[in-house]
């Protein structure tokens, strides 16, 4: 049976065509504050990776009324490939319920789609990554099912293959490099799982799951995708320009990011 959320979302109708605005700064400091209230730093890398899976779904040449970052995450829990991801919608349930109570009528009127985008921005601020939630517009409408499944690339997918997942979302290889840096947080092995940083390149670049003896800890250091990057040219002259220079790491994942969360919208 899908997961089905606690509280009623803030918004009820679906829509494929919704307005998006700036956030306002009051609005933007009550979603970062009840964020850091509800979560907190340890709970930056699950709330990310929501923010991938509900967005992740867009197929542009599906044309699924809406289908991408339009909350349906919430819908899919039970889904294999969203293990884990329960803690982060039950953080977003959480930001939802405070600012009802708490925050002025914008804040509290943001849809959980919303949410779900600004989490993840939050999550990358919080762990000093770019700033991003300035820069996430609002306006989202909820769906109000899920969203087909078998949309996500493959852990196990080779350079090639995930090129193709991300130009079928309207996404290019520089948004592809740009935002699996995000597997710098968490549990991949990257650094430090709760530092926003351009660790992942250098360790793309490095291999050391590849080197001769390599021990049990340095194999399980990211996924097989993740291997597969710095395999193809174009996306290892990427890597090699991020490993190189953090900001442009920073900038291009924030212009990337704000494209993936607006997918479908």
């Amino acid at each position: 049976m899908k997961a089905r959320p606690a509280l009623a979302a803030p918004s009820s109708s679906s829509s494929s065509s919704n307005q998006l605005r700036p956030l306002s700064p009051a609005a933007a400091s009550a979603v970062s504050a009840a964020f850091t209230r509800e979560g907190g730093k340890t709970k930056a890398p699950v709330l990310l990776r929501l923010a991938f899976h509900d967005a992740a779904a867009f197929d542009a040449g599906k044309k699924d009324d809406g289908a991408g970052a339009n909350g349906s995450i919430r819908f899919e829990l039970d889904r294999p490939e969203s293990f884990g991801l329960k803690r982060g919608w039950r953080v977003v349930e959480a930001v939802a319920e405070r600012l009802k109570k708490e925050s002025d009528a914008e804040a509290a009127s943001l849809s959980f789609a919303d949410l779900i985008a600004l989490g993840g921005a939050w999550a990358v601020e919080a762990t000093g990554g770019p700033k991003l939630l300035s820069l996430v517009p609002v306006g989202r409408v909820d769906a109000e099912a899920a969203d087909p499944p078998n949309r996500l690339p493959s852990e196990d997918a080779d350079a090639a293959q995930l090129i193709a997942s991300f130009a079928a979302k309207d996404l290019t290889p520089l948004d592809l490099v740009s935002l699996s840096g995000a597997h710098t947080l968490g549990s991949k092995g990257f650094g430090d799982p709760l530092t926003f940083d351009g660790t992942y390149y250098k360790t793309l670049l490095e291999a050391p799951w590849a080197k001769p003896g390599a021990d049990e800890m340095a194999t399980h250091i990211g996924l097989a995708s993740d291997h597969a990057l710095p395999l193809d040219p174009s996306c290892r002259e990427i890597i090699v320009r991020f490993a190189a220079d953090q900001e442009a790491f920073f900038e291009a994942f924030a212009a990337s990011y704000v494209k993936m969360v607006g997918l479908g919208v």
